[in-house]
């Protein structure tokens, strides 16, 4: 398993725990073996797939957990895989996305994890 984080925009980075659950066009796939081989194409691939938090969060990461939490917000967001620094870092790019599920331990806190479904999917 690779290092993953949610990019937040303005350099600002979440690591998250693990990226799991990659659903592309009614198919599973690894998420490590997706990003290394993955070609492209040219029409849109819906899917989903969850993200797992972990305790060290940030604040723009959990004001952004809250918008894709509205069923009707839908944004673009950009998963890191590796070293964000790094730019070799490959970007997996989730268009139109929101947040089918979320997974609360408490009520009261954040989300450990949150499946988000998407238009499409590309990997840069």
């Amino acid at each position: 398993m690779g290092t993953y984080h949610l990019d937040l925009g303005d350099t600002q980075t979440e690591e998250l725990d693990d990226v799991v659950h990659l659903l592309v066009d009614d198919t599973e796939h690894d998420i490590d073996a997706f990003i290394a081989s993955d070609k492209g194409s040219d029409e849109p691939r819906r899917g989903s797939l969850v993200i797992v938090r972990n305790d060290e969060r940030n604040a723009a990461a959990s004001r952004w957990v809250e918008a894709v939490e509205d069923l009707t917000t839908e944004q673009d967001v950009i998963i890191i895989a590796g070293d964000p620094a790094s730019p070799e870092a490959r970007r997996l790019h989730l268009t139109k996305a929101w947040a089918a599920t979320s997974f609360h331990e408490d009520e009261d806190e954040d989300p450990e994890a949150i499946a988000l479904a998407f238009a499409d999917i590309t990997v840069k």
